[in-house]
């Protein structure tokens, strides 16, 4: 078989595995037998639980990415292409849940930060081209968008995005209000223009979803 659809298979066993019982109950022993490898198969293409975990992680980011910008190119003006870009990314983001939280962990707090860093660079750009083409138009006003975007990206995955603040659900809300203001401001949209469409964006649940978060 092609390398490149045996390494995926049993990256997508994983995904399946995990999604089903939870990263830390899953072995390398589990996903092995799931994609009907041998152990030293699956050695050739991750080095462990945690390279597979990246590679994972990468993927994700890659298709949050890929949607984002199919998402943004089919809204009308640049205010609804971005709040359609953030929604798409968050889409994705929600299907890998079990992903993030297992990147929460302490354990895993190197993969979790170079997740971040990977985000962050990865997603910047999508966002900062349509901020770009709102600046063509009056909509959005931003001298260096990409630098900004990372900005804005950085600061709510650190603060509102892995739960290390424990906010109680009314802290979280006015953060998260806070955080859409600001997002408004830095990008020099009018006033009430950005904000409440990415406030719909982030508060409405997705599939599955118990806590609008």
């Amino acid at each position: 078989m092609d390398p490149a659809k045996r390494s995926a298979e049993i990256l997508a066993c994983a995904s399946r595995l995990f999604h089903e019982r939870g990263i830390g109950a899953v072995t390398i022993d589990d996903i092995v037998r799931a994609a009907n490898v041998a152990k030293g198969t699956f050695y050739l293409y991750y080095r462990s639980k945690s390279d597979l975990l990246a590679k994972l992680a990468d993927a994700l980011i890659r298709r949050m990415a890929e949607t984002a910008e199919a998402a943004a190119a089919q809204a009308a003006d640049p205010l609804d292409q971005f709040a359609a870009a953030v929604a798409a990314m968050r889409t994705v983001g929600r299907e890998g849940r079990h992903l993030a939280e297992a990147l929460d962990h302490p354990d895993n707090f190197e993969l979790h930060e170079r997740t971040n860093v990977t985000l962050v660079r990865t997603l910047a750009p999508i966002l900062g081209r349509v901020v770009e083409a709102g600046n063509t138009t009056g909509v959005f006003n931003v001298a260096d968008p990409v630098p900004t975007i990372e900005f804005l990206l950085a600061g709510q995955a650190f603060l509102l995005g892995d739960g290390r603040f424990a906010w109680s659900e009314a802290e979280y809300r006015r953060r998260l209000d806070a955080t859409l203001t600001l997002i408004e401001r830095a990008l020099g949209a009018s006033p009430g223009s950005l904000a409440p469409r990415l406030g719909a964006v982030v508060t409405q649940p997705a599939a599955g979803d118990q806590v609008a978060r």
